[in-house]
């Protein structure tokens, strides 16, 4: 990567992610700038930002959408490239991303792309279950897109103008194994939770009985979950877990909130 400012900045969202980031950033030698953004990691994920290059920014975690919006504010270029510590850009990307960000700029050019993403399970390619083409905003113009803060979890840009897909892949190793699959439900789900009960958004039974039902009914047998095999069937009752865990997380958060209200 250059040292200038450039065109092209790469913002990763990191914490504790010693084992992914150094292929991460190997993916991004692209990029005109890498920007890591370290929720306060206790393992080396910030001297091995530094050492391939990024620039480190510190920043206590509370939720994704605020660390998004801070690497944001970071940024040098005139496109960011988001991308986590779990993900790697490919060829194709780096050579489509590269092309958009070095074209003359135009108030009629997409202000952001849509990138498939190819979801791993321990190491295999995870082709059902709403797993592909699954894609995410990730490439775009900074001065046209923001992050939803109503978003804390599995967070939503907010685009100013016309968006575009694109077939470059991001290649996201999202879990090694069963128990992490269920462990990252669990924090999301909790994550999602607090963020809800935020917005006054009260628990309900209903949701709490059906919301993971439907979730495990439409990616295993809608979505075809079930032709991905083994890791289909897990992935499903892990996304099912993390509406659980939401809905039950919501539901106890109000109840503590009116036992301290009561209390007063």
């Amino acid at each position: 990567m250059s040292s200038g400012a450039g065109r092209l900045s790469a913002v990763v969202i990191a914490q504790d992610e010693a084992a992914n980031l150094p292929g991460c950033l190997a993916s991004l030698g692209f990029c005109d700038e890498v920007l890591v953004i370290d929720g306060g990691s206790r393992d080396q994920t910030r001297a091995l930002a530094r050492a391939a290059g990024a620039r480190v920014f510190e920043r206590t975690f509370d939720h994704f959408a605020a660390q998004h919006a801070h690497g944001l504010a970071q940024a040098a270029g005139p496109w960011i490239l988001s991308i986590d510590a779990d993900e790697r850009a490919t060829p194709a990307l780096a050579e489509a991303a590269r092309a958009i960000a070095d074209a003359p700029a135009s108030d009629a050019a997409p202000s952001a792309y849509a990138l498939p993403f190819k979801n791993h399970f321990a190491g295999r390619w995870l082709r059902f279950g709403g797993l592909w083409p699954d894609r995410h905003l990730r490439l775009f113009r900074k001065d046209r897109c923001s992050y939803d803060p109503a978003r804390p979890v599995h967070e939503k840009l907010l685009v100013e103008g016309i968006t575009q897909s694109l077939d470059a892949p991001v290649l996201h190793h999202t879990w090694t194994s069963a128990a992490h699959c269920l462990e990252k439900s669990a924090r999301y789900g909790e994550q999602a939770a607090r963020g809800l009960f935020a917005q006054g958004r009260r628990g309900s039974l209903l949701r709490l009985v059906f919301s993971p039902l439907w979730r495990f009914v439409r990616g295993y047998f809608l979505r075809l979950g079930l032709l991905d095999g083994g890791p289909g069937l897990v992935v499903a009752r892990a996304r099912a877990y993390e509406a659980y865990v939401r809905e039950s997380r919501l539901r106890a958060l109000w109840r503590e909130s009116a036992a301290q209200g009561q209390g007063r």
